[in-house]
């Protein structure tokens, strides 16, 4: 699959300049930042279906119980 993609001049400048001091293609450059950042969007997706999955069966802490849970809060003054 082939497809032309519209890239900004400043980009393409940038692109450039790192292609010339890496030796790497703009190309490798590109495929290698498209892939990087699909991976994280991936990885983005699943851990928020999962937080999601996790409130809708009930596995969640106040923000009391959490503060208790990693030992902050102690030594607090509670407002009068």
């Amino acid at each position: 699959m082939s497809q032309t993609l519209n890239i900004p001049q400043s980009l393409l400048k940038r692109l450039d300049k790192i292609s010339a001091e890496s030796r790497t293609t703009p190309e490798a450059i590109l495929k290698s930042a498209l892939t990087d950042r699909l991976d994280y969007e991936e990885w983005l997706l699943e851990r928020v279906d999962a937080g999601m999955a996790d409130v809708e069966a009930g596995r969640t802490y106040t923000q009391e119980a959490m503060l208790k849970k990693l030992g902050a809060g102690s030594g607090r003054k509670k407002a009068a």
